[in-house]
């Protein structure tokens, strides 16, 4: 399979901070790819590098054969980045804020009005398209924040931590929502510090730690490999 990331020796530092230690990713394309580790294990970092916002200490990484720090505005175009948090835009409607992303990537006028009228009804706000943002839930703004990642029809979509501080429906309705865009060929990247959180939804996953990542591969064959392993003994007792 084809891999749409692949990341070789990628290391980040800040002073005598190292964040990132020698990753080596690779994603394949049409992946849901869960990225998993607590808090400051290097989540964040490595997604940062690979949507060219944050420039590495050494190593390499590319997205669909884009170098990120050789041709970051491919990768922009390449990459739908959704940080986890969502910004002040409160003072917008719902069509004016992915019109307005629309525009900052260039896409034409004309072709704005459609493509957001269709963004809102695939994440199922069609009825929300002229609410002011403060008034959606935060389950409607992290759907409405999705939508924005896709203005520019990316090939990769990296999402940081979307399911956090989500009620139980809304995590539902996200999940759903994400095989539906892989169904539609996006490759999604998507992090959490909870396995559980993310295993149904995924068919990949890595585990980092410290900056390093530990494991990584298909979903059913990681979680194989966590399960405990127990030894059984059997006596046999012999006839009285």
């Amino acid at each position: 399979m084809t891999a749409i990331v692949e990341t070789r020796d990628l290391t980040k530092r800040y002073e005598n901070l190292v964040a990132l230690d020698h990753l080596n990713l690779s994603i394949p394309e049409g992946a849901i790819y869960g990225f998993i580790g607590p808090n400051g294990a290097g989540k964040t970092t490595t997604m940062r590098i690979l949507t060219a916002l944050l420039k590495p200490s050494s190593g390499e990484a590319w997205v669909a054969g884009a170098e990120v720090t050789r041709d970051p505005k491919a990768i922009r175009q390449l990459v739908g980045w959704m940080p986890d948090s969502f910004g002040v835009y409160d003072n917008m409607k719902a069509w004016e804020y992915l019109d307005f992303f629309a525009a900052s990537y260039g896409v034409p006028e004309q072709r704005r009005k459609q493509q957001i009228d269709e963004l809102l009804e695939l994440v199922d706000l069609g009825n929300k398209r002229d609410e002011y943002v403060m008034g959606l839930s935060r389950g409607m703004k992290q759907r409405l924040s999705l939508a924005r990642t896709m203005a520019h029809d990316p090939r990769l979509l990296i999402l940081d931590e979307p399911a956090s501080g989500l009620d139980p429906r809304a995590r539902i309705e996200l999940r759903e929502l994400l095989k539906e865009l892989r169904a539609l060929g996006k490759t999604i990247m998507i992090s959490s510090h909870i396995l559980t959180e993310l295993a149904e939804m995924c068919t990949h996953i890595g585990i980092i730690e410290a900056g390093k990542l530990l494991v990584t591969g298909e979903v059913n064959q990681i979680l194989a490999s966590l399960q405990p392993h127990r030894t059984i003994e059997v006596h046999v007792l012999a006839d009285a």
